[in-house]
C-alpha cells in the first residue's frame, strides 16, 4: 500500500514531526486503566533492567537500558496520536484537472471506479483510498470528510463510493 499523505507543513505549520507533544497527547489518548497498565509494564522492564545490570555493576550499561526504554515508551504514546497529528487538509489540494479528480500533483487514472472513504479510527483521521490492491491513501483531517465526500459525488458521479 503506498500512503501518500503529502503534507508540507503539519498542523503547527512545522514541517518536522511533532515530538514532546504528541508523547503527551499520547499519554493523554489512553484510558485510565491503560495509564496504569503502561505505567506498570514500562516499570516493571525498568525493574528487570535495574536487576540484570545489579550483580555486574555497570552504571552505564543500566544508563542505556533506561533510555533506551524511555525512548521506547515515547515513541508508543506518539505513534498512538501521530497519524491524527499529521494529516494535511485534503479540501486544498483537491481540484478538477482535465475532467478528471486530482489531489495535488496525482491524477485519478480513468479506470478508477471504486474508492473508499472513512475514518482510520474514532478519533481520526479520514482516509481516501482507490479501491484497488495497492492503491493510494491519503489521511486527512476527519472534520473533511463530508465535504470530500461531497466533491467526490459532484465531480465524478460515476465513482462507485465504499463508506468505511
Amino acid at each position: 500500500m503506498n500512503i501518500l499523505n503529502y503534507r508540507g507543513k503539519d498542523f503547527r505549520g512545522d514541517s518536522k514531526a511533532p515530538g514532546l507533544s504528541a508523547v503527551s497527547a499520547g499519554w493523554q489518548s489512553l484510558s485510565h486503566p491503560g495509564k496504569w497498565l503502561f505505567a506498570l509494564l514500562v516499570g516493571l522492564l525498568a525493574a528487570a533492567f535495574l536487576f540484570s545490570q545489579w550483580e555486574r555493576q555497570h552504571p552505564l550499561m543500566l544508563g542505556f537500558y533506561l533510555v533506551a526504554l524511555l525512548i521506547a515508551a515515547a515513541n508508543y504514546l506518539r505513534a498512538r496520536v501521530l497519524p491524527q497529528l499529521m494529516a494535511r487538509s485534503l479540501l486544498a489540494d483537491l481540484k478538477i484537472k482535465d475532467d478528471q479528480i486530482c489531489i495535488a500533483d496525482f491524477s485519478f487514472p480513468a479506470s478508477v471506479q471504486k474508492l473508499v472513504l472513512g475514518k482510520q479510527n474514532k478519533q481520526g483521521p479520514a482516509l481516501l483510498q482507490l479501491a484497488w490492491n495497492g492503491g493510494q491513501l491519503w489521511l486527512f483531517p476527519l472534520a473533511e470528510l463530508p465535504q470530500v465526500e461531497q466533491f467526490i459525488r459532484q465531480h465524478a458521479p460515476h465513482i462507485e463510493i465504499l463508506l468505511e
